[in-house]
């Protein structure tokens, strides 16, 4: 089995603890649901992401500010030790202002990080270059669509490594990809 020394993963993270709400639901709660299937944080945290991982490898996650507990979790379920923030996107709208209102839980304050987690003693020496920039700002596009620049700079940081992006929406040349939208490189 292929090992991966970057892992991309973008969780269909639950919000409203709807991963057991009908198909053919729209909202929870009174709540527009995803426009795609949820997981419970259970379900993420028991893919066998361990099994494609190489002996030193980064995991770069996105999270909400609401799922940031969970996203922990996660990390450590899947083998890795949280480092730091590895990208900040700063949504804009299509005018190019920045995307800031209330939200159910908290202010939706129009960020959204992607967070970086190491595994093994030598992954910090995967890194090749210092000074890739970590802020994005960027058009807010489909629902949790980020913006492809993110992996063009995890590939400027990393170089040209083994790489698989999981809960991928498309197919991007260079990436592996995993996920219900694609057709996956790897099986959990």
């Amino acid at each position: 089995m292929k090992k991966y020394q970057i892992i991309y993963a973008d969780p269909a993270w639950s919000y409203y603890n709807d991963s057991t709400a009908k198909k053919d639901c729209t909202t929870v709660k009174g709540m527009r649901r995803p426009p795609y299937p949820v997981m419970s944080t259970e379900s993420i945290k028991q893919l066998k992401v361990s099994e494609i991982t190489a002996e030193n490898a980064i995991l770069f996650i996105w999270t909400t500010d609401y799922h940031l507990e969970k996203c922990m979790q996660v990390i450590n379920a899947w083998g890795f030790e949280y480092k730091t923030v590895g990208f900040s996107w700063a949504k804009k709208t299509k005018k190019g202002t920045p995307v800031c209102f209330m939200g159910a839980y908290t202010m939706k304050s129009g960020t959204e990080l992607c967070l970086l987690a190491t595994k093994g003693k030598n992954a910090h020496k995967l890194v090749k270059k210092h000074n890739v920039k970590s802020l994005i700002e960027s058009e807010r596009k489909q629902h949790s669509e980020k913006p492809n620049e993110v992996r063009e700079r995890i590939v400027e940081l990393l170089g040209d490594i083994p790489r698989i992006e999981l809960f991928a929406r498309q197919k991007v040349e260079g990436w592996d990809a995993w996920g219900n939208e694609v057709e996956s490189d790897v099986s959990f």
